[in-house]
Formats: structure tokens, C-alpha cells, sequence
């Protein structure tokens, strides 16, 4: 005969729960506002779906008096606080909440229903919105992150079903924010071949605001978002749209030259430079030339710039047709204003001008190829911090 039991506390009844197996998900609550009454909002309906092991809250203030759900963990940021979590997690399977969004009362249990129902290797991103449209969700999967660290500014991860393995392979001190955490997660979690989509169920509501102070990322959190991309995946993977059968040196040289321009974009010419010597060996390119020149520009090697964008512009008029040799030819854009651009660099040059030579002959080489402008290098670069 089995024995009757009364539960006094609900935390109690999770703990047998969990024991025998009946919860699957830890649920995790950023407060990513600090409003009180936001984050008793979300962590009650979490509490009452019934469906979660533990519910963790991370904050970097202390526990209000009346909050008496979950665990607290107060941290200095929100991301130590969201790694601290990880490792306290009870279950494999996680859910971060931001105390931002405001759910109507059925949203969670739709959610949790769709993540049960979901294979073991998925991670779901919901894709809140503000009053007035929906907040984009970029595409997380190895042929599409590249451009989608270029193209996005906003990544709205405030809601994402995820793994407690994916969130554990994030070291604190390589992503300062929660976003890039989360961002960062899942690249890694793709990289080992699970798949990364966009809820059907749901679509709380956020302010544009709070959306914007807490998702958006700036260059150097995009440079190390791309680093994290490029550490997780092979570059053949990052760029699929190359003719790596027939020309796998000049295609392995154009992506990393495409890794280069987007680190200087990104205000990082270190790893820009890093990724320039990876593609040297394969191929003599202008745009090999003018990167280089172009990091030296970022770090205030002048002369040494001009020498490149020179020799960039001397391999790109070499490279004018296409001869069936290489992967890559280039035309210009506007002869006259390339024809212009040059005169002005060597008038410059005539008189010690290097500055002036510097940008007359880099405005020449953005004509030359819209290599540049696609990968969002217009302008002198400026080291970042």
C-alpha cells in the first residue's frame, strides 16, 4: 500500500517531482529592467505552469523582500550572473526569460508545450515585439552567420530555449552581456550540427526602448561574436557560396579577406590582420594589398598604407579580365572618378602629402571593387576597445 503524503510547500513537491523525472526544463529570469514588479510578474507565470525543475533569477541587486520564488544569484553583470545560473541549472534543458517581455497568461505554457515537443538538438528563439512591429530574429545556422553578424546591429534574444551544454561551453570574460552569450551559444550549439529556429507559439510584447538598451550589440561585441564563428566552424562552412571544387586556394583566400574587412568594420585591426595572413600564402590579391594597407592605416603606419593601396592598385589593373585562371576578376566601377582618385594620389605623393595620398588612393581602390563597400569599409578604420 502506498503511503499518502501532504505537500506543505510547493518547492517541495517540485523537488519529488524532479526526482522522479516529471520536469525536463530549468527556467532562468534576467532582470534585465530592475522593476519589481515586471520580474514578480514573469517568474509567478513561470511558477505557474507547473512545468519547470527550478526557476533561477539573476539580478545585479540584491533579492527584494517580497519576491520568494526561485533561487537568486545577484552578480555584477547579467552575463557572470547567466553563467553562475548554467552551472546551478537542474535540468539539461534551459529557458531564458528576460523581465522585459510581458506574456499574456497562456504564452508560457504554449511555449513549454512546442519546446516538449521539439527534438533534443533544437533551440528555439522567440521573437518578441514592440507596439508598433515585430523585432527581426537574425538566422543562426553556419552558412548564414556570417552575414547576419554584418547585417544585424539587434539580436532580440530574450527568450530562448536552449541547452544547458550550449550555455556551459561560454567562458566569462568572452561575452560581456547576456545577448552575446545567448548569440554566442548558439553558433557554438549549430557548429556541432543542432538547429536553431524561431518560435511558432508565441510573441510577447516588448518596449522599443528596452529592446534596444538590452539587444543591441556594438562593433566590439560583433567582433567577438564573429571570432566565436569563426573559432566553432570551418571557414568552407561559413562560406558555402565559394567554388571551393575548382578553386579551393582563392576561394579559402576570399573568405578570409571577407573576415578581414568585416574585423576592420568592426574596429578590430588585430584580428583583421590575423585573418589576412591566413589567405597570403594562397593567392597574390589586390584585396589582399589593400587590407593590409588598410589595417596599417588603423594603426598609424601611413606610409607603409600607401605602399600597399599601390601595390593593391597595380594587382587589380593586372586583373581587369577575366583569364579563365583565376576565381575572381575585377572591373572598375567609374573610370573617370579612378582616373581622378589617382592623379590626386600622386600629385599627393609629388608632395609629401602622405594623408592626402592615403585617402586619394584608398577612395581609388573602393571604386576599383565594391568588395569594400559590401563588407561595410569605407573609411579610414579606427581601432576599437
Amino acid at each position: 500500500m502506498v503511503s499518502a503524503y501532504t505537500f506543505t510547500d510547493q518547492n517541495c513537491f517540485r523537488r519529488v517531482l524532479r526526482l522522479v523525472g516529471v520536469f525536463m526544463h530549468t527556467a532562468i529570469v534576467i532582470d534585465e529592467t530592475g522593476n519589481q514588479s515586471a520580474l514578480q510578474d514573469t517568474t509567478q507565470l513561470l511558477n505557474d505552469v507547473n512545468t519547470f525543475a527550478d526557476i533561477i533569477v539573476v539580478s545585479t541587486s540584491a533579492r527584494p523582500e517580497n519576491l520568494s520564488i526561485g533561487l537568486w544569484i545577484s552578480a555584477e553583470t547579467l552575463a557572470e550572473g547567466l553563467i553562475r545560473a548554467t552551472e546551478m541549472a537542474a535540468s539539461k534543458r534551459v529557458l531564458i526569460v528576460s523581465s522585459a517581455l510581458a506574456f499574456n497568461f497562456t504564452d508560457l505554457s504554449k511555449l513549454t508545450a512546442e519546446i516538449e515537443r521539439c527534438p533534443v538538438l533544437e533551440h528555439i528563439i522567440v521573437a518578441p515585439e514592440t507596439e508598433s512591429s515585430a523585432l527581426d530574429i537574425p538566422e543562426i545556422s553556419p552558412e548564414s552567420i556570417i552575414s547576419s553578424i554584418s547585417r544585424y546591429e539587434s539580436w532580440p534574444l530574450l527568450c530562448v530555449a536552449t541547452s544547458r551544454y550550449a550555455l556551459g561551453a561560454i567562458r566569462l570574460g568572452t561575452a560581456l552581456t547576456v545577448t552575446e552569450v545567448l548569440a554566442q551559444a548558439l553558433i557554438r550549439a549549430t557548429a556541432e550540427g543542432d538547429c536553431v529556429r524561431v518560435s511558432t507559439s508565441i510573441t510577447p510584447l516588448v518596449k522599443a526602448s528596452t529592446a534596444a538598451a538590452a539587444c543591441e550589440l556594438s562593433t566590439a561585441a560583433r567582433a567577438r561574436l564573429l571570432r566565436s564563428a569563426i573559432d566553432a566552424l570551418n571557414v568552407e562552412e561559413l562560406f558555402p557560396q565559394h567554388n571551393w571544387l575548382t578553386f579551393s586556394k582563392e576561394s579559402a583566400a576570399a573568405s578570409y579577406h571577407s573576415l578581414s574587412a568585416l574585423f576592420l568594420r568592426f574596429s578590430d585591426p588585430a584580428s583583421a590582420a590575423e585573418c589576412l595572413s591566413c589567405s597570403e600564402q594562397l593567392e597574390e590579391s589586390p584585396r589582399y594589398f589593400a587590407l593590409q594597407g588598410l589595417i596599417q592605416e588603423a594603426q598609424g603606419e601611413t606610409l607603409g598604407a600607401v605602399a600597399n593601396l599601390v601595390s593593391s592598385l597595380q594587382c587589380y589593373e593586372a586583373r581587369k579580365a577575366k583569364d579563365g585562371k583565376h576565381y575572381l576578376s575585377f572591373s572598375p566601377g567609374n573610370l573617370e572618378i579612378l582616373k581622378t582618385r589617382l592623379a590626386e594620389g600622386l600629385d599627393a605623393l609629388n608632395k609629401r602629402d602622405n594623408t592626402r595620398a592615403l585617402q586619394s588612393f584608398s577612395e581609388a581602390v573602393f571604386t576599383f571593387d565594391s568588395f569594400y563597400a559590401e563588407h561595410g569599409v569605407t573609411k579610414t578604420p579606427t581601432s576599437g576597445d
